[in-house]
């Protein structure tokens, strides 16, 4: 940003902020509101989390990827010990943005 005036609010990070150094995060908000994408994204997390599906786990708090590979596991040995096949495709997308044409 430039020499802009901006309205700077104190949101708090935590429920109940007992210091204004480490308890406070500054919001700026330029003219056009600019919002910071970390609140609107905990916001909209916070609405619909319970009702993601139990196998979410990306962009979750207290769920990884060693959770997804814990759970893939697990309903794949429970296939094979009733009998079932278990067929699994991999695909890496490494930079798959980096080959998309965006010229349109």
């Amino acid at each position: 940003m430039g020499w802009e005036e901006l309205n700077v609010l104190p949101v708090p990070k935590t429920k109940t902020p007992r210091s204004i150094e480490s308890d406070l995060r500054r919001v700026s908000l330029a003219d056009d509101c600019e919002v910071d994408e970390s609140i609107v994204g905990a916001w909209i997390l916070e609405r619909m989390e319970n009702k993601l599906a139990d196998h979410q786990y990306g962009a979750l708090k207290r769920r990884s990827t060693t959770h997804a590979l814990v759970d893939m596991v697990h309903h794949w040995s429970k296939a094979i010990d009733k009998g079932q096949s278990v067929h699994a495709v991999f695909i890496d997308f490494a930079k798959a943005f980096d080959h998309v044409d965006h010229s349109d």
